[in-house]
């Protein structure tokens, strides 16, 4: 915050509204070593439509209005929801007892190689279609092994869903049950064991399938005390691996969960 008359000051000082030039380095300083060509947004915008897992939607309130143009002032809104709502990173602790919180994982677990298994082709045909191991090596096939420490993120096309609300998203089926696509317990295992992962992302509402009742990709990834990322988009703009990914998480105080910027650094 800033001390009352702040505006007024600013603008007797510069004659009018102030904006500011972006920060450049001092001369002399080095460059950024390896600045990435792009920058791609993972990330849903958090909204009071959002499509959510749970019946409860996030809700915007406005405590200060927003400001006519070029006047300096305050606007800030108060905001309701749930953890795990829009893009979002589910901890350890959210499905296994006494598991890592959001606050206990290390910042260095957060900035990971990210690799892209593409499922669209089989998603569009079959909505209950999981990943497999054999997709896992059919993928190092044509592009390499899975890296040490990497996160693994299902691409099955299923963000393009999520301007058409709540039943598109979920996929419901006239008997009421739920039909996208998710990760299998059996591919999130050998992605552990064999390949030592350090997450996993989706672009649907669950790591699981929308079938699913036990959610058993949860727990496989909760046990071995991982993190998943659920509601991603823009994984079309990403190679099959190479992307650097680096997950914005907010970490509140035992939080099992939060909305999260999922960036990814090509």
């Amino acid at each position: 915050m800033c001390l009352n008359g702040t505006g007024e000051t600013v603008r007797a000082r510069t004659g009018g509204p102030v904006h500011a030039e972006p920060a450049r380095p001092e001369a002399g300083l080095p460059a950024w070593p390896s600045r990435p060509g792009r920058v791609v947004d993972l990330s849903h915008v958090l909204s009071p439509t959002t499509a959510t897992f749970d019946e409860e939607k996030p809700t915007r309130e406005t405590v200060a209005p927003a400001l006519p143009e070029g006047e300096v002032g305050f606007h800030f809104n108060r905001w309701t929801f749930l953890e795990h709502s829009g893009t979002h990173l589910d901890a350890p602790g959210h499905v296994v007892g006494g598991g890592r919180l959001v606050p206990d994982i290390a910042p260095e677990e957060l900035v990971v190689p990210a690799v892209v298994l593409d499922v669209r082709e089989r998603a569009a045909q079959d909505p209950d279609t999981v990943v497999t191991v054999e997709d896992v090596l059919e993928h190092e096939r044509a592009h390499g092994p899975v890296p040490e420490g990497s996160a693994v993120l299902m691409f099955s096309g299923w963000s393009t869903k999520w301007e058409q609300g709540d039943a598109a998203v979920r996929g419901m089926g006239t008997e009421g049950t739920w039909h996208f696509p998710g990760l299998g317990a059996e591919a999130c295992a050998f992605l552990v064991e064999k390949r030592g992962v350090s997450g996993f992302g989706v672009d649907t509402l669950s790591s699981d399938p929308g079938t699913s009742t036990d959610f058993p990709a949860h727990e496989v990834i909760g046990r071995a005390d991982r993190w998943g990322l659920e509601c991603l988009t823009g994984l079309e703009r990403l190679p099959p691996r190479g992307a650097v990914l680096t997950v914005g998480v907010m970490p509140g105080e035992d939080a099992s969960g939060a909305p999260s910027r999922v960036l990814a650094l090509v």
